[in-house]
């Protein structure tokens, strides 16, 4: 059972050791979740780009819409984070020298928290796109496509984006596959059932509610591998998209500390491993571009 949508403070696991957040109560030590990465060391020039404030905090308060797997979801207990994200947050925190804590929260409510201050950045799967640069600069970090999933058989003979007209589409809301459908019914009709999580829009196509899930191709690709009998990737992804790390327009010291711990997490080897151990490495964008996204 998944715990509610509010914000809360997560256990992050790292590489080497668990990261405990001193503002969940119940929050407790968890394994690496079998990674094999080695620390990283603390990069001084890196460090001294953060702003003031998350020098004093002594961490980064990281949003993320904890239920997109391989990205970003949580072990048993409820309370660890595992995930790609989870992991190379945890490699910046290193090389940055403070702990990257996140924070579960609905993924349409990110942009506005992190614009609020609740958030110092987002690890989230968000895709950079030019319409959310407006508020946000993104340190991209992976390449992604959108596809849509449907279950064993695929008894519609879904295969192609306009296949979808006069379906009923499951999407997580606000989240690439949300924006995708809205731009599939400007071309035809058809039904978009949009849910707080990734995790409720699968449950949707399982149920029979829904005739497919449309979303990005990487946590699609995850689904289908942990339930090969279950579903299938009905179609090829349509565009190649840059996913980012969203931080607020009005805080660039952060936004440069970001990108220059991901070019040492990069250079270091340690990203590479970590496409490897989430099957992403199709996925990779490497030299940590901003705003790359149209």
């Amino acid at each position: 059972m998944r715990i509610p949508h509010f914000a809360l403070v997560v256990t992050v696991v790292t590489v080497a050791a668990a990261m405990v957040s001193c503002a969940a109560p119940d929050a407790v030590e968890s394994p690496s979740g079998g990674s094999t990465t080695p620390a990283l060391a603390k990069d001084e020039a890196a460090a001294a780009l953060l702003p003031d404030a998350i020098k004093s905090a002594g961490k980064v308060r990281v949003a993320s819409g904890v239920s997109f797997p391989p990205m970003e979801f949580f072990a048993e207990d409820n309370k660890t984070v595992l995930g790609f994200d989870a992991d190379l947050g945890a490699a910046l925190g290193q090389v940055l020298g403070v702990p990257f804590e996140f924070q579960n929260t609905n993924f349409d409510g990110i942009i506005g928290g992190l614009n609020a201050g609740r958030y110092d950045l987002a690890m989230t799967s968000m895709i950079d796109k030019k319409a959310r640069q407006e508020t946000v600069d993104f340190v991209d970090y992976l390449s992604s496509g959108v596809s849509f999933m449907v279950v064993k058989g695929n008894k519609n003979g879904l295969k192609e984006k306009k296949d979808l007209c006069g379906r009923t589409v499951a999407v997580e809301k606000s989240a690439t596959g949300d924006l995708t459908a809205d731009e599939i019914a400007k071309e035809c009709k058809l039904t978009k059932l949009p849910f707080p999580d990734q995790a409720s829009a699968v449950q949707a196509l399982q149920s029979g509610r829904a005739d497919a899930v449309l979303a990005l191709d990487l946590t699609l690709a995850y689904n289908v591998k942990q339930a090969p009998d279950a579903f299938e990737i009905a179609s090829k992804p349509f565009d190649s998209l840059p996913v980012g790390i969203p931080v607020p327009k009005n805080n660039p010291k952060l936004r440069d500390a970001v990108q220059a711990a991901l070019k040492k997490v990069i250079e270091s080897g340690t990203y590479d491993a970590l496409l490897a151990k989430w099957n992403l490495t199709d996925q990779a964008l490497k030299d940590a571009p901003i705003n790359q996204g149209k």
